[in-house]
């Protein structure tokens, strides 16, 4: 058993040291209290220690993402991040669970086609935006490059180059919400799956069952 969690809490660098104790103290008395003193007695009840530490890490950053959502202590700047750290961390604790139910199966097929889209709505809106910059600056240069020759035809390049990167500065609050907002739909998604695929591990059950 030592080995396991010696093992398990390697894996846990990613949460603060008062919550890797937390999530230590309660997994090593349940194992203390089931009397699963061997190795392999461990995984067939927790699965390996890679497996419950990737559930670990899922299920804290889901609960901070929420937390910090319904108290809106962080800056609006670093939810985009955190939302992307959640996302990966559910993904890698559903690879890491058995899939075998047709749920589960049709889950994991639609997540499959939700991310692609996801991803290549916002693949679209980078393009669009460098399009954008690329064209107004290309404008721009051309204007300031033709000035000495023809300055009514520079004159209409350079103010036709200003207006593109205008609209793009004028429009950079409606990219800025659609790229968060997709973000945070594909998040939503994430957590409602991994709730569904993901079921809670007899540890929890059990601490759930002493709490009533």
């Amino acid at each position: 058993m030592n080995d396991y969690i010696a093992e398990f809490t390697g894996l846990l660098s990613q949460l603060d040291a008062e919550e890797r104790s937390e999530v230590v103290d309660f997994y090593t008395e349940y194992l203390q209290d089931g009397n699963f003193t061997a190795y392999n007695d461990c995984v067939r009840e927790l699965g390996t220690p890679r497996q419950l530490a990737r559930k670990v890490l899922a299920d804290y950053s889901i609960k901070n993402l929420q937390a910090d959502q319904s108290s809106d202590k962080q800056s609006r700047a670093a939810k985009p991040k955190d939302n992307v750290k959640t996302v990966w961390l559910i993904i890698l604790a559903v690879l890491s669970t058995p899939v075998t139910i047709p749920l589960a199966l049709g889950l994991a097929g639609l997540s499959v086609a939700i991310f692609a889209t996801a991803f290549s709505i916002l693949v679209g809106l980078i393009a669009l935006a460098v399009g954008i910059i690329f064209g107004g600056l290309g404008s721009l240069v051309v204007g300031i490059g033709i000035l000495p020759s023809d300055a009514w035809l520079s004159m209409l390049y350079i103010g036709v180059g200003m207006t593109v990167v205008g609209i793009l500065v004028l429009m950079s609050p409606v990219f800025s919400a659609a790229f968060n907002g997709i973000i945070r739909g594909v998040t939503n998604f994430s957590q409602w799956a991994y709730h569904k695929v993901v079921p809670q591990n007899r540890a929890e059950k059990h601490g759930k069952g002493r709490q009533k």
